[in-house]
């Protein structure tokens, strides 16, 4: 099943996501891991692909991607002047950032704050999400690393 607002988990994790938005004075946030999947966002709309696509391009490239998969982490933070991306990255989960992104420049150490006291409900939300092609959808896999 598709992710989507008839699935709890996922409805819960885009509440808190759009919660972060308007508690930061955000623009967008979404949650990503390190192979660049998308696996939600706040707003739900078109207009956030370009920006996770230039995240995922500038943050997870090859070297930084495989050192997240490897157990290390990812933290970021880019206040960036008006019409360039300005955005804050913490990784969670071994393989999850969470993004959140800003009109134009923002106050790093407030804002890092903010985004470690919203993780610990993110990164449960997040983990609780059920795989987006059905309950067995893992199974192959699993009996592979058997």
């Amino acid at each position: 099943m598709p992710l989507s607002d008839e699935v709890p988990e996922w409805k819960a994790l885009r509440d808190a996501l759009r919660d972060l938005v308007a508690r930061a004075g955000g623009r967008a946030a979404a949650v990503v891991d390190a192979s660049g999947s998308l696996f939600c966002t706040w707003p739900v709309e078109a207009s956030v692909l370009p920006l996770a696509a230039r995240f995922l391009e500038r943050e997870l490239t090859e070297p930084r991607c495989l050192a997240l998969r490897r157990g290390g982490r990812l933290r970021a933070a880019h206040p960036a002047a008006p019409g360039e991306d300005s955005y804050l990255a913490t990784s969670f989960g071994g393989i999850y950032v969470l993004v959140l992104w800003f009109d134009g420049p923002f106050e790093p150490d407030f804002q890092k704050a903010r985004l470690q006291r919203e993780l610990p409900r993110i990164e449960a939300l997040t983990a609780a999400l059920p795989p987006p092609d059905g309950p067995q959808a893992g199974e192959g896999a699993a009996k592979q690393r058997a």
